[in-house]
């Protein structure tokens, strides 16, 4: 009998604890685990199934605890005998197998996870309806990461029916705001994604020709490889061959020279030893001929691989067309958007609207149009209005009566839609106020614990295989010389650093950072952009074009940058970073109100984890030829934070950037600023805080 009861309780507990994961055993990583250039790919974060422990139930009893599923590196994974598989062969399947059974048991922590399984597709078509379903499960018990991913659902109609008023409310849950802070943001709106399921067939199509493209592309590019490997070693080999001919036509001459019978040659045999031989003029003369007639065989394979290589080169860059049509036609199938840049749109009554504090005369609009397809018209009220050059717009909107109704409307030139509207409520009553300039209104932070910050910032100038730039390394210099200074940042500067060292000081702070602490990442140096996967890459000095081995891609840096334990990270980067969401799921605060309200919502922000990005959205920096040896966005980024007298949250640095960078670049960068897709954002802000 007690035999019986004791495996019964051991049975209970198998099961019972299968929710109860320790949240911090995702983040935990074994300090003892070393690396090195050839394990670095162990770096990159995995789902890895961690063993069960066994434990003790009272003084008789054992039982062993269901296996652990957590988000680690591979070699924190098995170093601590965990199950996983290599970060470039996980796939729908094996992701599913490590988290569904938690997910099952009610862990909300887990059902985000196969949320994110589902909508991320992982090698098959992202299944957004089964995705909504298990972010609703975590979305309902609190989890503010699963109401971010569910509000940015309903935000793009995936899966679900567009609605931006339901998104609102779920980022409004996940930010934790009481009632009396209104939840504001800027709003965007796409086409809806039933227009977009109805083209599922051609953008299927689209897809399968791309992918076709691109296993091409790869085939063509490694035979231009491996012949110009062939290349260099018959030139290797040529110029062995020519110094061996000039030595012997030397040591010929010497021999008549000094009427010698033989002729003393270098070694064929080791040429690096020093080591003589004597030989007849009549084998030397030999073997001049048979080495003009080795150099003439050569060459004549040069020629060839020079003709291979030609026709490859033109070969890989008809393919690298085809696919940027690919990937036009695609983006021209998205449907154009409109967003609200200024004012912040908060939610009232169900409706997205624009909150007035006191009575005005008229209130400006801004925000911006993107239409891949190109615009055919845009509308305000149904008034045709033309955009700025960079896609821009400025309305001045009447303000006659305490609801405004605004309706925008963009076209493009496939004749798809996108409407937004939305209203201006003003009080009720009173005179007309004064125009409103920045407020300067600083709120007293010193009770306000933001902990501690932490900068990584990596320039790249010199590259292996790669034309070099001109500005990465001294913007690098520059930035981590600012949040030294002014803004006491614990910094790490890399420079001139390839993908090892780059992985590696990652990994560092993975194991240093606690939960109180903040991370900003400053990325500087090549890019590349695959617009049909939405997948970006940095390329360190050791990455070729036409060889993505050491590239590091968007994903794995998303990886990592949620597997650190820090509260708030920021990237930074004057490259490009895929895979964000959009700006309407980062809260905003009106300027213009008190101190006590501006401190009770920096104090809720700073509690909330924030993972956002500011990107150049360029490939590369562009030079500045007008100010300094920096980059255009690297002098708007400098600017800003050297001009900055006050806590500058990480949309008010997005929005001065974009000004700067849009009037010295005549438009050619059009700077981005959004939370991280799947990288545990929690509606949270970055703050930077200069000394007082």
């Amino acid at each position: 009998m007690k035999k019986s009861l004791s495996l019964f309780i051991s049975f209970l507990f198998l099961f019972g604890c299968a929710s109860k994961g320790n949240k911090d055993d995702e983040l935990q990583l074994n300090a003892a685990a070393d690396v090195s250039r050839d394990n670095v790919d162990k770096l990159y974060v995995i789902d890895c199934l961690l063993p069960g422990q066994v434990r003790s139930l009272g003084r008789s009893a054992n039982y062993v605890t269901p296996r652990r599923p957590i988000k680690t590196s591979a070699l924190d994974c098995e170093v601590r005998g965990g199950e996983y598989v290599a970060f470039d062969r996980a796939d729908y399947a094996t992701a599913l197998k490590i988290w569904l059974p938690q997910a099952q048991s009610g862990d909300a922590g887990a059902q985000t996870h196969v949320g994110e399984i589902y909508e991320k597709g992982m090698g098959i078509q992202p299944d957004y309806e089964v995705a909504a379903l298990w972010y609703k499960k975590a979305a309902r018990q609190g989890f503010s990461r699963a109401q971010i991913n569910l509000g940015y659902l309903y935000e793009k109609g995936l899966g679900v029916e567009q609605n931006v008023s339901e998104a609102m409310n779920w980022y409004r849950k996940a930010s934790g705001l009481p009632e009396d802070i209104e939840y504001v943001s800027s709003v965007e709106l796409s086409a809806k994604n039933e227009e977009l399921s109805a083209l599922r067939e051609e953008v299927e199509k689209l897809e399968a020709e791309a992918k076709k493209y691109k296993k091409q592309l790869r085939h063509s590019q490694q035979k231009l490889n491996n012949v110009q490997k062939e290349q260099k070693s018959t030139k290797t080999t040529i110029n062995g061959l020519k110094s061996r001919l000039d030595n012997l036509k030397t040591a010929l001459d010497q021999s008549k020279k000094n009427n010698q019978q033989n002729v003393v040659v270098q070694s064929s045999t080791n040429n690096n030893s020093g080591t003589q031989e004597k030989m007849a003029p009549k084998e030397v003369q030999a073997l001049i001929s048979k080495l003009f007639s080795q150099i003439k065989e050569k060459e004549e394979d040069l020629q060839s691989q020079g003709l291979i290589i030609a026709k490859l080169s033109k070969e890989t860059n008809g393919y690298k067309k085809k696919i940027a049509n690919v990937e036009m036609q695609q983006l021209a199938m998205s449907g154009p958007s409109i967003e609200i840049l200024d004012p912040p749109l908060a939610l009232t009554r169900g409706l997205p609207s624009v909150l007035l504090r006191s009575p005005v005369k008229s209130k400006d609009i801004y925000g911006k149009v993107s239409a891949p397809a190109g615009l055919k018209n845009f509308k305000y009220n149904n008034q045709r209005l033309f955009l700025r050059p960079d896609n821009s717009f400025r309305i001045p909107v009447a303000i006659d009566s305490n609801l405004v109704n605004v309706k925008l409307e963009a076209t493009d030139k496939r004749n798809k839609s996108t409407t937004l509207d939305f209203v201006i409520s003003s009080p009720k009553g009173g005179s007309v106020a004064p125009a409103l300039g920045k407020s300067r209104v600083k709120p007293n932070l010193k009770d306000v614990d933001v902990g501690q910050y932490y900068a990584l910032v990596i320039g790249n100038n010199e590259y292996d295989n790669l034309p070099n730039l001109k500005t990465a390394v001294s913007d690098a210099k520059e930035t981590a010389r600012i949040l030294e200074e002014k803004y006491s940042f614990n910094t790490t500067l890399l420079i001139n650093v390839d993908r090892y060292e780059i992985l590696s000081a990652m990994h560092k702070l993975r194991q240093q950072l606690t939960k109180k602490d903040n991370l900003l990442v400053y990325y500087a140096g090549h890019g590349d952009m695959d617009k049909i996967n939405d997948r970006g890459y940095w390329l360190p000095i050791d990455a070729d074009s036409d060889n993505t081995a050491n590239w590091i891609s968007n994903v794995a840096i998303t990886d990592m940058l949620n597997s650190i334990n820090a509260n708030h990270i920021m990237v930074v980067a004057d490259s490009c970073y895929s895979g964000t969401m959009t700006r309407t799921s980062v809260p905003r605060i009106d300027s213009n109100i008190s101190p006590e309200i501006q401190k009770k919502w920096i104090k809720l922000m700073a509690k909330s984890r924030s993972r956002t990005v500011l990107s150049s959205g360029g490939v590369q920096p562009v030079f500045d030829e007008g100010e300094g040896n920096h980059s255009i966005f690297a002098n708007a980024f400098l600017r800003a934070l050297k001009q900055n007298d006050s806590v500058l949250q990480g949309y008010a640095l997005y929005r001065q950037v974009t000004r700067d960078v849009s009037t010295n670049s005549s438009n050619i960068q059009t700077p981005e600023y959004a939370p991280i897709k799947h990288a545990g954002h929690e509606t949270g802000q970055f703050f930077f805080i200069p000394k007082t």
